[in-house]
């Protein structure tokens, strides 16, 4: 289980990192959105990845015009990271504790 925690956790970094050096005003190539192929306007969530990169490059208005949710989904996303971390963390340190003293 604690491989899953350090998984995700770095998933999650990797895809963080990768839409920080993102050009989010560039030309939109593929969306993993579903709805976004047949509907014009996307879902509810369409712009939040947009957002996040503009937000994590400083520029709160645009990211705020692409998706009024990215700095709070931003947010959650840091917080399932450090979580995960934290979690794998006191799982790795009380086995290595058990170890030690059992």
């Amino acid at each position: 289980m604690k491989v899953l925690y350090l998984t995700e956790a770095g998933l999650w970094l990797l895809g963080l990192t990768l839409l920080a050096f993102m050009k989010p005003d560039g030309e939109h190539l593929f969306s993993f959105c579903p709805y976004s192929w047949f509907l014009e306007s996307g879902c509810l969530g369409c712009g939040i990845g947009h957002g996040i990169s503009y937000l994590l490059q400083g520029n709160f208005q645009a990211s705020w015009q692409a998706h009024p949710l990215s700095a709070p989904a931003l947010l959650l996303l840091l917080w399932r990271c450090w979580q995960l971390l934290r979690w794998q963390y006191l799982h790795f340190y009380s086995l290595t504790l058990d170890k030690h003293h059992g």
